[in-house]
This record gives C-alpha cells, structure tokens and sequence, in this order.
C-alpha cells in the first residue's frame, strides 16, 4: 500500500487483527528496552535539572569580630560570640559561631523566601583535613539550622535553598584574634 492510497476502514480492520494476532516480544526484550528508556530518561533529565540551578556567591555585611573605627559602646564590648551577616539576592543569611565546650556550635538563619532546603559545612581546600567531611543540616520551617561539635578550622558554608546554591566565602571557626 502506498503513502497515496486512502486506508479504508475495512483495511484498517483487517490490519488491526494481524497485528493483533502477532505474538509479544519476549519479556526479556521488553524490560532491557524499558531500561533502556529510563536510563535514557534520567541522563536526559539531569543536565537541564543543574542548569535550573542558580549559584551565587554571597557578600559579607556584618562580621562582629571586624575592628570597629569608633567607640561603640556596650556594643563595642568583646564577645565570644560571633556575629556575620551575609546578603545576596533577595536573601540574608545571619550566622553565628558561639563557642561550645571543646568545639564550636554553627548555627543560623536565612532570611528571605520561605524555601526548604540545607546547609552544608566542608573544610576549606587549603585546610588540613582532620577526619572532618562534609556536615549537613536541613533548614527548619523558619529557615534556621544549627550544627554542633565544629573545631577550629576554615570552612566553607553552601546552603541549597530552592533553585539556588549559595555559597559564603570562608568562614574561620575559632578563638577570637588577639
């Protein structure tokens, strides 16, 4: 039958019943030619998926520990706690580092959108590694996080909020500078 012939319905009956009659492939053939599409279906997927993702690196606004130029007060008074704020795009990110027996508690806020998401906690590259991988923790319903039992140490801090990674530079865990 030619591209240029009409099918009938009568034909198109009759087509129907053979391809009917025809026996399945072997069960075998069709899951290897599932898998085939889903593994397809998943690379295919993955590459737009990281292209949605908006890296950013954020600004330092605030650091407690910063030499302040003018006397400030009660609020110029040395504290073992300390305080950065970060900014990027639409969002802040309040973090502080207060010490906490032998080791250093990290714990935060980001303030902006209300998206889900975690915060991850990794050595810098140009740190000795101490045992120490990557720590995570999942961002509550207020955005705040917390991580317990951090040495003293450089450290770079990713948080993975919505479609964005936002990346603050590194932050050194520690005793306050003399």
């Amino acid at each position: 039958m030619s591209s240029s012939q009409r099918i009938t319905d009568s034909d198109l009956e009759q087509m129907i019943g053979r391809a009917a009659a025809l026996p399945d492939a072997p069960d075998g053939w069709i899951s290897h030619a599932v898998g085939l599409f889903e593994a397809r279906t998943r690379r295919d997927v993955v590459g737009p998926m990281q292209a949605l993702l908006n890296r950013v690196v954020a600004v330092l606004q605030f650091d407690s520990w910063a030499p302040i130029p003018l006397p400030a007060g009660v609020r110029g008074l040395p504290s073992e706690t300390r305080h950065l704020l970060f900014s990027m795009q639409g969002r802040d990110i309040d973090l502080r580092i207060t010490p906490a027996a032998d080791a250093y508690a990290v714990a935060g806020q980001i303030l902006g959108p209300d998206d889900t998401g975690v915060i991850e906690l990794s050595r810098d590259a140009d740190e000795p590694a101490l045992g120490v991988g990557v720590r995570s923790a999942p961002l509550d319903e207020l955005g705040e996080f917390r991580l317990e039992g951090v040495r003293r140490g450089t450290y770079r801090v990713t948080l993975r909020v919505g479609h964005d990674e936002i990346e603050l530079p590194p932050i050194a865990v520690g005793d306050r500078p003399s």
